[in-house]
C-alpha cells in the first residue's frame, strides 16, 4: 500500500472516530442558540432582547447633572429621594445614632426600587426609622463619584490641612464650594442643612457635627488613598473634619434667603474649636454600625 493511500485511510478513521462527538456538540450549540434567540410563543426576537435589557436607574448611581436635566425627577429643585427621605426623617432626628446605625437593608432596597419605579415609599410603614436615614446615605454612597467630585478632593482637604487663620480657612472653604458643579452644590447644600438639623439635636441623638463628620467623611469626599497606613488614618480623620467644618458653616458657605444672617466674622469666631482636625471619636467609626439585622 502506498504512503498516500495509507495516510488517506488514517484520516478517514479519525473522522469516523470523532464524528459522533462533532454531531453531539453541534446539536448542543443548536439547542443553546434556539433557547437564546427564541422568546415566548408569538414574540419576535427583537422584542425578547429589548425586554431582557436592564432598566436604567433614574435616581441611584446617577450623576446629579443627569438627574437635573429633567424637572420630573426633582421636588423644590432637589432629587426626589433626598427631598422625601429628609422630609420623612425630620420627626425622627431625635433617634439616638441616627445616620450611624444602619437600617434594614431589604427595606432600604424596596424603598429604593419604589423611587426608581416613579413612586413614593410609604414611610409610615417602615419597620426601622433608620432605614429612612440609611436610604439618604445610600444615595450619596452610590453616586458615580463623591458629590464633592474627585477633581476638588485636594482642595477640600486643604480646608483643614492648610496652615490658615480662621478667616482665611473660611474663605478657602467658600472658594472651593463655589467651584462645584451647580447640581452638586445644590445637593450638598441641602444635605448639609439636614445634617445641621440633626446636629442641633445632639443632646438627644448623640450625633453632633463631629460624629456626623466621622460617618460621612469618606462618603461625601471619597479618598485618594488605597492602602491602609498611618497616613491614611490621618487622612480619613481629616476627611471627617472637613465634613464637620462644612456642617458648622453651611449657612455662610451656601447662603440662602431662608437662613439667619451670618457673616464671616460670626462664622470664624465659632470655628476656632473646629479649624484643626479633632481627635478621633470613640463613639463612631467611618461608616454605619449595623445594629439592625436584615430581614
Amino acid at each position: 500500500m502506498s504512503k498516500d493511500s495509507e495516510r488517506s485511510d488514517n484520516i478517514k478513521k479519525k473522522r469516523s472516530k470523532f464524528a459522533w462527538l462533532a454531531r453531539f456538540l453541534g446539536l448542543r450549540y443548536q439547542i443553546k442558540d434556539t433557547k437564546t434567540i427564541a422568546g415566548p410563543p408569538g414574540a419576535s426576537s427583537s422584542s425578547s432582547s429589548s425586554s431582557s435589557a436592564p432598566k436604567q436607574n433614574v435616581f441611584f448611581g446617577v450623576n446629579p447633572e443627569k438627574i437635573y436635566r429633567e424637572d420630573t425627577t426633582l421636588v423644590n429643585n432637589i432629587p426626589k429621594p433626598l427631598w422625601y427621605c429628609a422630609e420623612a426623617l425630620e420627626p425622627w432626628m431625635i433617634i439616638e445614632g441616627v445616620f450611624r446605625v444602619s437600617g434594614i437593608f431589604s427595606e432600604m432596597a424596596r424603598m429604593k426600587q419604589t423611587f426608581e419605579d416613579g413612586n413614593i415609599p410609604d414611610f409610615a410603614k417602615v419597620d426601622s426609622k433608620h432605614s429612612i436615614s440609611g436610604l439618604l446615605e445610600l444615595w450619596f454612597r452610590e453616586l458615580p463619584e463623591p458629590v464633592t467630585t474627585h477633581a476638588l478632593y485636594n482642595d477640600f482637604m486643604l480646608i483643614v490641612e492648610g496652615e490658615f487663620d480662621d478667616n482665611k480657612r473660611l474663605e478657602t472653604a467658600k472658594q472651593v464650594v463655589e467651584r462645584l458643579p451647580a447640581p452638586n452644590a445644590t445637593v450638598l447644600s441641602f444635605f448639609l442643612r439636614v445634617l445641621k438639623k440633626v446636629a442641633a439635636l445632639e443632646h438627644e441623638n448623640k450625633m453632633g457635627p463631629h460624629n456626623l463628620g466621622v460617618v460621612f467623611g469618606s462618603i461625601l469626599l471619597g479618598s485618594d488613598i488605597l492602602q491602609f497606613t498611618l497616613a491614611m488614618k490621618q487622612r480619613l480623620n481629616n476627611q471627617s473634619s472637613v465634613v464637620e467644618y462644612l456642617i458648622r458653616h453651611v449657612q455662610y458657605l451656601f447662603p440662602s434667603d431662608d437662613d439667619p444672617v451670618e457673616d464671616a466674622t460670626t462664622s470664624s469666631s465659632s470655628s476656632s474649636s473646629s479649624s484643626a482636625p479633632p481627635p478621633p471619636s470613640d463613639d463612631a467609626e467611618d461608616g454605619a454600625v449595623d445594629n439592625d439585622a436584615d430581614e
